[in-house]
Order: C-alpha cells, then sequence, then structure tokens
C-alpha cells in the first residue's frame, strides 16, 4: 500500500515526469495548487529536468528543416482555448476549487449511501478512471474496501481517517490493490474530497456490492 500526507516526492516525480494518467494527474494538480510545500518540490524537479535537456548532445537536423518549420507555424493545429473556471455555487460546497478542478466541467450530486453523494468530474480523455467527488457527512464511514488499481484522494474539506492514519484539506492519499480500508469522516463536519479511481472499487459487503453497478464506481 501507498499511503500519502501532504506530500510525496515519488508521486510529485512521476507527475513531473509526465508519468501519469490524466485523471491522477488533475488529483496531483490540484493538491500542488493547494500546497506550497509540494510546489516547491515540483519546481525543484522541473528544474533537474531542465538542466539534464540541456546537457544533452544537439542533434544535427536536415537542411532547410528550420525554415519549413517556421512556413508551417500556425499552419496545422490552431491555439486550443484555455477552458474557463467555472462556478460552482449551485453544488453548496462552501469550498473553492483549485484551479485546475475548477477548470473541468462537474456533474450534480448523486446518491452514493445513506448521506453520503458523488459528483462525476468530465474527464473524456481517460475513460479507465472515475475522476469524482466524494461527499461523506460528519461520523459517517464509507463501505469498507479495496482497489482493482491505484486510487489517488485529495481533500478538499474537512477531515476523515482510517487504518492508515487521518488526513486534512491539502492532503493526498495514494492507494492500490494492497488497500483494504474503512475510510471514516470525523465528528468536526462533513468531508469532501477529489479522487481518481482506477478501475471498480472491490466493496467487501453483500449490500455495496448490490448498488455498486447502478453507481458505477
Amino acid at each position: 500500500m501507498t499511503t500519502v500526507h501532504q506530500t510525496s516526492e515519488d508521486l510529485l516525480l512521476r507527475y513531473a515526469a509526465g508519468q501519469l494518467r490524466p485523471a491522477p494527474a488533475l488529483v496531483v494538480a490540484s493538491h500542488v495548487a493547494m500546497s506550497q510545500s509540494s510546489r516547491a518540490i515540483l519546481g525543484q524537479f522541473e528544474n533537474v529536468g531542465g538542466a539534464l535537456i540541456e546537457e544533452q548532445p544537439m542533434a544535427e537536423l536536415s537542411a532547410g528543416l528550420f525554415e519549413q518549420t517556421l512556413a508551417r507555424i500556425g499552419d496545422s493545429v490552431p491555439n486550443e482555448p484555455v477552458a474557463k473556471i467555472h462556478n460552482y455555487d449551485h453544488l453548496a460546497m462552501g469550498v473553492t476549487l483549485p484551479e485546475p478542478l475548477a477548470r473541468r466541467k462537474i456533474g450534480p450530486w448523486k446518491w452514493l449511501g445513506p448521506g453520503m453523494r458523488f459528483a462525476r468530474v468530465e474527464m473524456p480523455e481517460d475513460p479507465d478512471h472515475n475522476l469524482v467527488l466524494l461527499r461523506v457527512p460528519a461520523g459517517r464511514a464509507l463501505p469498507e474496501h479495496s482497489h482493482s488499481g491505484e486510487e489517488f484522494t485529495l481533500v478538499l474539506k474537512g477531515s476523515f481517517h482510517d487504518e492508515t492514519g487521518r488526513y486534512m484539506v491539502g492532503d493526498l492519499i495514494g492507494e492500490d490493490e494492497e488497500t483494504d480500508h474503512t475510510p471514516v469522516v470525523d465528528e468536526g463536519g462533513e468531508c469532501i474530497c477529489l479522487a481518481s479511481i482506477e478501475g471498480p472499487m472491490r466493496i467487501k459487503s453483500w449490500l455495496g456490492r448490490l448498488a455498486q453497478p447502478f453507481i458505477g464506481l
């Protein structure tokens, strides 16, 4: 099991190297937007990467390639507009979303369990992951479950605990196929998290497994 509390240099290195799929990359980018210490570590990795590229020997180019490239600039692929920052007041979360997440379309809250809701974050370029917001009331526990792939969870509001520790706003938690846990929201208030889930969750209870096909997580 991989447990990440606030920052993981290995995970940030994977992100800096472009080794994460779009959904988990957005979770990490949202964490970085919330964490000054993670931004500093990520900047160090990016500086090292730039220095390594500069040390590579120059490759020989074919005659006229530079002129051909200049002539084709702007002819092939138009610049894509930057996604706007959305207003999600209708979701009534009471929290300001980090910019990478706020630029994504988020659907309405849907039933997840008694008192619990989830909302899908649009990520069509990564169909192998579910990217969702999870909203769970104070004191409520999610069903005991394991994972069929990697899962990354970012706490946006409130806090929760499980067998590995307690996690608060800005904390990033990573799990994999070895995980078997029961997250419980702390008594101080509701908890809202952003999670990228690779493959279906492996829910232990028969009631959870019965509802899972209708929920799609």
